[in-house]
């Protein structure tokens, strides 16, 4: 599997899935999972996307299968969207479209802001603008483990999915190693990319769910500040739209990105 190496000492991992002709350079959609969350939770969206590019799917750092952060790992929205800026520069020098869910989708608006010519637009799928304020969680994560804090708000979050699909959600998060999330926690309730949304460049897709951890009205007010951006709201309650509304929310990327390019004939 490829990886890209960061000093010091930490590594991305990724996935690729291109189904281009061997003669074509198709342009690049890199998907940025949330928190806790790995490349896998993108495969619904992969036969939509590829009809028009090459997929990148990363793990962030500490999560999936890239490297495990300490504890006392100094956690930045800048160092997360260098990461991303990172990776674009090693598999797509010439720029990405860029695609976030939940917590990632700060992490793509601060890459969009601070790496702009790597960016050729942004899909934002069920995302804040801060970081929850969340002080149980820290205290969950030490009495429960990582699977009882991942599993716990699971029906709020998967909301109208079967009770399979949240119990893989909570094993597949339950692989995110217990220091990075010691670290990342504490973390959450800086993130804020409040400032950033009138600063955004390139066209943007705000694609969310009207749920009560994340009523659309709410969503529509920040959506407006960024310039020429667009909002789709797709029907459930649960606020992780990816994954809900995984196909709905694929196709509307999809439609959007291809919109942007060229999609190459055979």
């Amino acid at each position: 599997m490829p990886e890209l190496s960061i000093q010091p000492d930490t590594t991305i991992h990724y996935v690729i899935d291109d189904f281009s002709w061997p003669w074509e350079t198709p342009e690049t959609v890199l998907c940025v999972p949330g928190l806790a969350e790995c490349n896998e939770v993108w495969a619904p969206w992969v036969p939509y996307l590829a009809r028009a590019a090459r997929i990148l799917r990363m793990d962030q750092r500490g999560m999936g299968a890239s490297s495990a952060m300490p504890e006392d790992y100094p956690w930045s929205l800048d160092g997360l969207a260098d990461d991303v800026a990172a990776l674009i520069g090693k598999e797509a020098p010439k720029g990405a479209h860029l695609i976030g869910a939940k917590i990632a989708g700060p992490v793509v608006v601060r890459t969009a802001t601070r790496h702009p010519a790597l960016v050729k637009s942004l899909v934002l799928v069920g995302m804040p603008i801060k970081g929850p304020s969340e002080p149980g969680w820290s205290a969950l994560l030490e009495a429960e483990g990582v699977r009882g804090w991942a599993a716990a708000p699971m029906d709020a979050r998967l909301a109208g999915m079967s009770t399979a699909a949240k119990e893989w959600w909570a094993d597949m998060m339950a692989r995110t190693p217990v220091s990075t999330l010691r670290g990342f926690l504490p973390f959450l309730e800086r993130i804020d990319v409040g400032d950033d949304l009138e600063k955004i460049a390139c066209p943007t897709l705000v694609i969310s769910s009207d749920s009560p951890r994340r009523p659309i009205d709410a969503t529509r007010a920040w959506q407006e500040k960024i310039p020429g951006s667009t909002l789709a709201v797709v029907p459930g309650d649960g606020h992780h739209a990816a994954a809900t509304q995984a196909v709905e929310c694929a196709v509307l990327a999809a439609g959007f990105i291809g919109g942007l390019i060229d999609v190459p004939s055979a």
